[in-house]
């Protein structure tokens, strides 16, 4: 791979990786709001928690994945993915 797509390879990386992390975030939100809802039916609050299962899973699979890139392509997401969420780490 050239400079240029490791760079490009990364920062796509990275984007993706922010939307499921933001996916797992907003899935937890959701059922805690709900468990704590005394309107929430049961089927609801599982509903919610089976969601954010799944957004967990998917998560802790990039984190694999990222956790075990190639040093260059690692540098390269790393870098555009503290750019793009500068108030967290992954």
């Amino acid at each position: 791979m050239t400079e240029q797509q490791i760079k490009d390879f990364g920062q796509a990386l990275a984007e993706r990786f922010k939307q499921v992390s933001d996916e797992r975030a907003a899935a937890e939100k959701r059922f805690r709001e709900s468990f704590y809802s005394p309107t929430s039916t049961r089927f609801e609050v599982l509903e919610l928690e089976r969601k954010r299962d799944i957004a967990q899973a998917s998560f802790d699979t990039w984190v694999e994945v990222t956790e075990n890139l190639p040093s260059e392509i690692q540098s390269a997401f790393t870098s555009h993915y503290q750019k793009i969420n500068p108030t967290e780490d992954k």
